[in-house]
């Protein structure tokens, strides 16, 4: 018979031989999406669920959502590349700190603390004064069963493993929408590099009189955009979940992507970080009025909501203590603020029939726009973590004008001439982490942690009343974590860098 009438034995030749040559972007986009389900998944265990019938629920939705994305036509990735990229992920991850290999920068030390925590208490558990650890957890899940498991050390390398993978797999995938290795290396370096003219701002502010290749540059302003080092050495669970969205878009703006994927990814972020989800609904809603939706997009939309349901209550718990308001930026400052972070950059690379310019740009200069005058919490958190995805389509955008014969010789070098200076950000932050000492061990809890650097604001952000969390999700009988915190949370000194505020 002809090996045409027998599809098993097609797929037995054909696909061995694809997998050698390379890996599917859709396969690797599946995993990256069925880490975060299991991350779902395992809330539910940090919470103490114990119907085994919600864990064969979680089981189909998440076998129907990664069998959703595996079937997207996406371009392979050889399995070099795929190497390549999760080597780079791991060495940035590395230099910001985790691993405990370079200096880890002031937020690792609440981080940290919720790591130890969640290691040495049993799941569920409370804390003495009857507050629930309520926070985006995502990140720490599996870190804290290695740690459970291995100790603080094995909890630290968990930790820089799955970060270093997930931002490797997303660089993989994100590779796939440059054609040529050329354009690849440029949209990686662009990507990389990306931040805003921070050293301006240093400049007009009057503080280059002191400063120092160790500074973190970005706190001239009254508010803040990230560079992409930054995120990546300060707060990477943030980063992760405005960049997952972001490459779904950008994926589905190419048409290499349906859009039901892309919504699916909303929910999926929200533990890792939900001003990745509100960041990135602007895009999705971009989408949604674009293109109709088919059966296969509402399935994996309803299988990740489903997924995230429990997540997204547990999230949502004591919502006071968080609150939503509007950032009282002064008109000037908001003005200065938008000129040296993002309007030069959307000036050099305006192009209405650029594949990622037109609505793209629209929406990401009204994100850029509005994001300044919210806030959610007690500091200007909104702000640095909803732009994530805007300014994260911003640089893909500007990496393909950089590849493209779209802009003119003048606007070429104008845009050169940018990102170059704002490079000097994420080149500080760098000089810092391979400068300064690695953080010490952490020795005590949440909320002495807390304590320590940012004792000024509410811990609202990360504690709820176990009272106030709806009863569909609160834990039956949590244990009470009882341990006393040591004199000294570290052992020596966790030096800060020269912050310009």
């Amino acid at each position: 018979m002809s090996i045409h009438a027998h599809p098993i034995a097609v797929a037995e030749i054909v696909v061995p031989r694809a997998v050698s040559r390379g890996v599917p972007a859709a396969w690797l986009l599946a995993g990256l999406l069925g880490w975060l389900a299991l991350d779902l998944v395992l809330l539910q265990r940090f919470l103490g669920f114990a119907n085994p019938l919600i864990y064969v629920a979680d089981a189909v939705a998440i076998i129907l959502l990664v069998r959703v994305v595996a079937r997207e036509r996406l371009d392979a990735v050889p399995w070099r590349r795929v190497w390549l990229c999760i080597g780079i992920a791991l060495l940035l991850c590395a230099l910001g700190g985790q691993g405990r290999f370079f200096y880890a920068n002031a937020d690792w030390q609440v981080r940290d603390a919720v790591l130890r925590d969640m290691a040495i208490h049993p799941w569920p558990f409370v804390y003495a004064d009857g507050n629930l650890l309520r926070a985006p957890l995502g990140m720490y899940l599996v870190p804290a069963l290695a740690a459970k498991a291995g100790g603080q050390g094995v909890g630290d390398i968990a930790l820089l493993t799955q970060n270093g993978l997930l931002i490797g797999l997303l660089l993989a995938i994100a590779s796939t929408l440059f054609e040529t290795a050329r354009a690849r290396a440029i949209a990686l370096a662009v990507f990389v590099g990306f931040s805003g003219l921070d050293i301006v701002g240093q400049l007009l502010r009057g503080h280059i009189a002191g400063f120092s290749p160790t500074a973190h540059l970005e706190g001239w302003g009254f508010t803040q955009f990230s560079s992409t080092i930054t995120l990546l050495f300060w707060v990477p669970q943030h980063a992760l979940a405005g960049w997952v969205p972001a490459l779904a878009y950008l994926l589905w703006r190419s048409g290499r992507l349906r859009s039901g994927v892309l919504f699916a990814t909303l929910p999926l972020v929200a533990l890792w970080s939900p001003f990745g989800t509100i960041g990135a609904m602007p895009f999705a809603l971009h989408a949604l009025i674009a293109q109709r939706i088919g059966r296969r997009d509402l399935c994996a939309l309803i299988s990740a909501t489903l997924l995230a349901l429990p997540g997204l209550i547990y999230l949502a718990a004591a919502p006071d203590a968080v609150g939503v308001r509007f950032f009282p930026i002064p008109l000037n400052q908001y003005v200065l603020f938008a000129l040296v972070e993002a309007v030069p950059f959307l000036i050099a690379g305006w192009a209405w029939r650029a594949r990622f310019g037109g609505a793209t740009l629209l929406v990401v200069g009204l994100c850029l726009a509005v994001a300044p005058l919210v806030q959610i919490g007690w500091s200007i958190d909104f702000t640095m973590r909803a732009s994530i995805p805007a300014l994260a389509i911003l640089a893909a955008h500007l990496g393909d004008m950089m590849v493209g014969n779209v802009l003119s010789k003048e606007r070429r070098s104008m845009l050169i001439r940018l990102l170059v200076i704002g490079s000097i950000t994420g080149l500080c932050e760098i000089a810092r982490a391979v400068t300064f000492p690695t953080s010490p061990v952490p020795h005590c809890g949440f909320s002495r942690a807390w304590d320590e650097t940012f004792g000024a604001y509410p811990k609202g952000s990360y504690l709820a009343p176990i009272d106030r969390v709806p009863a569909a999700i609160r834990p039956v009988e949590p244990a009470v974590a009882t341990d006393r915190d040591p004199p000294a949370c570290y052992d020596r000194a966790w030096p800060l860098p020269p912050m310009f505020l």
